[in-house]
């Protein structure tokens, strides 16, 4: 029997691949070249790590307030 959070782990996989192949395909559908894609992917990852960034920072802040 998997474990319920690896069972959801998982699901949760499953269901980010689906939607990035349901995403991928609307784009193509709609025109957008594979240069554009990866533009958006590129832009994606980089709004990401911006966040990260300021979580890391917020927690290091209060870390160093502590």
């Amino acid at each position: 029997m998997i474990p319920a959070a690896e069972a959801s782990r998982d699901d949760n996989r499953r269901a980010l691949s689906i939607l990035a192949r349901s995403l991928f395909r609307q784009m193509r559908e709609q025109g957008y070249t594979p240069e554009q894609i990866i533009g958006l992917s590129s832009e994606l990852l980089e709004l990401v790590s911006h966040d990260l960034r300021q979580v890391r920072a917020a927690t290091d802040a209060r870390w160093a307030a502590e």
